[in-house]
């Protein structure tokens, strides 16, 4: 339905108003001014009768009918009337014109006839005019002598009543004009403060709480603009409560680890925060609005999003992301009812692919922990039941068994002492508090080579040492020593004979602009597949377990060397080609001391 403006329903009011007041005021000037004019035209007639009957008038009171006729005629085409002349008992006299409309209205003169002046008007259609006849009862004294009737046509007295009431007309419109003048003046000032009060109350909606709220006179609008000014005063309020909880809500969901994604009923994205975007690939702004099936192409999860729309209860289950590095996902959804009934789902996502692959790490260390110490256990407690049971009186096998139990003890005792020093690293890299010294590079190269010395000899390998002899780090020397003595020892017992390890330091400058000091150990060995690379430095992890523990080693010299790396707040990566060697570098800070990494297991 169209709507109108308030000063047009006003001025329409005002317009009727006015019509209807000046067309009653004319329909009823225009009766008046017809009624006047037949009760002149009357008047006259009846004047003109009784002057003419006087005149007639014999001295015995009775009425001369030919000197009626003599003065009608003669006075009658001047005065435009023409005369008749009746009995007291309305018996018609001799006429004084023989003429149609001479002839006497019985009903009026009957009604004269009864001492009343009679008077009436009629429509003479043959000549289109208007005819006033009156009927008047002449007495003389006290009796009445006889009955005059008058005739005459009123179309003079018609044409000066209309052109009376053109001019009533002409002056009405001219007046409803003025009228209407003044009432759209008035429908504009009356209708002003409201659209004053309406383009404020609009420009309030819009969100522009400062706008002004006008005042006004009229006590309605008055209380209007009042209650505005309490709405904008309330507006401004929510509008802060709302604006400052937007914001906590979007800091909260900004700094959540979580991912949390919220859909509606028919799976359209309507919030999502940084973290989810960044697990599910998605542009934060572009995948506002878009349905899930268009923006995530993962059967699962919009699997999972029916579920949690549909489910009372809250819902949970793992969902694997496939891509570059798969990543397994904690989903929780919980269902939402809003007002509408259409209701969502809020769905949370966890990314737990570290913590899965730690509980496996952490499995798999128990698992071969186990084995590890099982394994010298078993053969020291197998040994020693041997020699109880009467070997031990054999001198040769006492001896052997003696030796072998030694091994396995000693084996024992540096499993233990690994995990002992393992445990010391991690306390030290967890509170941040390990001792850090300024040592010339070369002094650690130095103990390293005496280390290695002998077993270097043994399996005639040769060392070729790189480190300048200003280079200076803070560092642990005893710790860092110890990292480099178990990569050449590693290095040493996956080297072939006659084959060379290079051992080198330098400083380099890091992608971020800062001084690294980087130690590499490189040797010519039958290196280490692919597949390898990313568990190489877990606890008890063994490329080739046999040969691993044929040389004597514990399965923990590398996760020894990643934890003091990681305690001076460094690296320590591997690059190695199957066949032709394998390089491990270490990257400490050089300049100063750097915080230490998190802890890994």
């Amino acid at each position: 339905m169209p709507r109108t403006r308030l000063v047009w329903h006003l001025f329409a009011g005002w317009c009727g108003l006015v019509v209807a007041l000046l067309g009653g005021f004319f329909w009823l000037s225009s009766v008046q001014l017809a009624r006047l004019a037949d009760d002149a035209g009357q008047q006259r007639l009846v004047d003109a009768a009784l002057g003419l009957a006087r005149t007639a008038t014999t001295a015995d009171g009775g009425i001369d009918v030919a000197a009626f006729e003599d003065r009608a005629r003669e006075a009658g085409p001047t005065a435009g009337v023409t005369f008749e002349l009746f009995t007291a008992d309305g018996r018609p006299h001799a006429a004084a014109d023989t003429e149609p409309a001479a002839t006497g209205d019985p009903r009026l003169v009957a009604e004269a006839a009864g001492g009343r002046i009679a008077s009436g008007s009629r429509y003479d259609a043959a000549r289109g005019r208007r005819v006033l006849t009156v009927a008047v009862p002449y007495a003389v004294a006290g009796r009445t002598a006889a009955i005059v009737q008058a005739t005459a046509e009123t179309a003079a007295v018609d044409a000066g009543l209309a052109a009376a009431q053109r001019t009533l007309l002409l002056r009405s419109l001219g007046i409803a004009a003025l009228a209407a003048a003044a009432g759209y003046l008035l429908a504009h000032r009356a209708a002003q403060p409201v659209h004053e009060l309406c383009t404020a109350a609009a420009r309030l909606a819009g969100g522009a709480v400062d706008v002004p709220i006008p005042a006004t006179d009229l006590a309605e609008l008055a209380d209007l603009s009042a209650a505005l000014d309490v709405l904008r005063g309330q507006l401004v309020e929510s509008g802060i409560t709302i604006g400052r909880q937007d914001t906590q809500q979007e800091a909260v969901l900004g700094s959540m680890i979580e991912g949390v994604l919220a859909i509606d009923a028919r799976q359209r994205i309507v919030g999502i925060n940084r973290a989810a975007a960044e697990l599910l690939g998605l542009d934060l702004e572009k995948s506002l609005r878009r349905p899930l099936q268009d923006a995530v192409r993962n059967p699962d999860l919009r699997r999972f999003a029916l579920r949690a729309i549909d489910c009372r209860e809250p819902v949970e289950d793992d969902l694997v992301l496939h891509g570059l590095r798969d990543r397994t996902i904690r989903l929780r959804g919980t269902a939402l009812r809003d007002v509408s009934g259409e209701g969502g789902a809020v769905i949370v996502l966890n990314d737990v692919t570290e913590m899965k692959r730690l509980e496996r790490i952490r499995r798999d260390f128990v698992a071969n922990v186990s084995h590890e110490l099982k394994t010298p256990v078993a053969s020291i407690k197998g040994f020693v039941e041997t020699l109880l049971d009467g070997a031990a009186l054999d001198a040769a096998d006492n001896q052997r068994f003696l030796e072998i139990i030694a091994r396995q003890a000693d084996r024992l005792a540096a499993i233990i002492e690994d995990l002992l020093a393992l445990s010391r690293i991690e306390q030290s890299e967890e509170a941040g508090n390990l001792p850090l010294e300024a040592v010339p590079i070369a002094s650690v190269f130095a103990v390293v080579a005496a280390d290695c010395g002998l077993r270097v000899r043994e399996r005639a390998i040769q060392i070729d040492t790189s480190c300048p002899d200003d280079l200076v780090a803070e560092v642990n020397a005893p710790l860092l020593e110890q990292a480099v003595i178990n990569l050449v020892d590693n290095a040493i017992k996956y080297t072939d004979t006659g084959r060379t390890i290079w051992l080198s330091a330098a400083a380099e400058t890091a992608d971020e602009g800062r001084e690294e000091l980087v130690i590499r150990v490189r040797d010519e060995g039958c290196g280490i597949e692919a597949e390898h690379l990313p568990r190489l430095f877990e606890r008890f992890y063994r490329v080739d377990k046999a040969r691993s523990r044929k040389q004597g080693g514990t399965g923990l010299g590398l996760s020894i060397v990643k934890h003091i790396v990681q305690a001076h707040g460094g690296a320590v990566a591997v690059d190695s080609t199957p066949g032709m060697g394998s390089t491990f570098t270490i990257r400490l800070p050089l300049a100063s001391r750097a915080t230490p990494k998190k802890l890994e297991v």
